[in-house]
């Protein structure tokens, strides 16, 4: 298996890198990742690798100011420079497999661009997607009086960033995984008032909007996740047309790297290959 790095440039002309994990032929499907806050492209290289054996080509992008992209650690100016991102990587995938179904996968703020991407893009490229823990509803509600003052500070200190206040313990089960987490150098643990706030709007766009996605998704979630709530998924589930929920018992904020993580590989794929 090789593993390709390269970069594209977004609409705010950032070099944005991402990896090209390739299969000797044509790959039955292409899988785009689209990665959590803090963390990185690098991080998804067991997940590759496991579809890579099933003849299935995957591609992960570090998000502008995460990993190996350009930008300001966990600051953007607009949520268009994740989604543009996204739509230049997409298209830089459709020309080198012209017919090749392509599905999004999105986890935590992955997960929430996806959607959005889903929504305000409405591309055609897309066959399906994969939404994994995605940050609609915190597990800890967020003091009133923080947003209060978030939202005065965000006027005059847009790129002020904070700790995320993310524990990596919750993160999995997999003791190993979390030692990786914390030792990884390309992992952050900042979040700007700018990027909070287009999260929030992001949020409430896909709560207004969610019923516009029209393929088929597949959304699961640990009931033990206690960074991202269960709920919001089950909530934003039901809005959607064409749709498969999957709850796991007892696993953690990142399925596809706790204990239980090759039944979450397992029914991913199962869900790709009825499509």
């Amino acid at each position: 298996m090789e593993v390709s790095e390269r970069f594209i440039l977004n609409c705010s002309a950032k070099k944005i890198f991402f990896r090209e994990w390739e299969i000797k032929g044509q790959p039955k499907k292409n899988i785009l990742i689209i990665h959590g806050l803090g963390e990185h492209s690098g991080r998804y290289k067991e997940f590759a690798e496991f579809y890579i054996k099933k003849g299935i080509g995957v591609y992960a992008l570090d998000l502008q100011g995460h990993g190996k992209s350009e930008g300001k650690r966990g600051h953007i100016k607009s949520f268009e420079e994740y989604l543009d991102s996204i739509e230049n990587l997409l298209i830089f995938i459709r020309k080198k497999f012209l017919d090749t179904p392509i599905i999004l996968f999105g986890h935590s703020l992955g997960g929430l661009i996806g959607l959005n991407f889903l929504i305000e893009r409405e591309s055609k490229e897309i066959e399906s997607a994969v939404i994994s823990s995605p940050w609609i509803e915190t597990a800890i509600k967020v003091p009133e009086y923080l947003i209060i003052i978030q939202k005065i500070l965000k006027r005059v200190f847009p790129s002020l960033r904070l700790n995320n206040r993310l524990i990596s313990n919750h993160l999995s089960k997999n003791k190993d995984i979390v030692s990786e987490y914390d030792k990884d150098e390309l992992v952050h643990n900042k979040i700007s008032l700018k990027l909070y706030s287009e999260v929030m709007r992001s949020i409430d766009n896909v709560k207004e909007k969610a019923s516009r996605i029209k393929i088929k998704t597949l959304l699961y979630h640990g009931k033990s996740d206690k960074i991202i709530s269960s709920n919001g998924t089950l909530k934003i589930s039901k809005q959607l047309k064409k749709h498969k929920i999957k709850l796991y018992e007892n696993v953690y904020h990142e399925p596809h790297n706790d204990l239980e993580k090759e039944e979450i590989y397992q029914d991913i794929l199962e869900f790709i290959k009825k499509i």
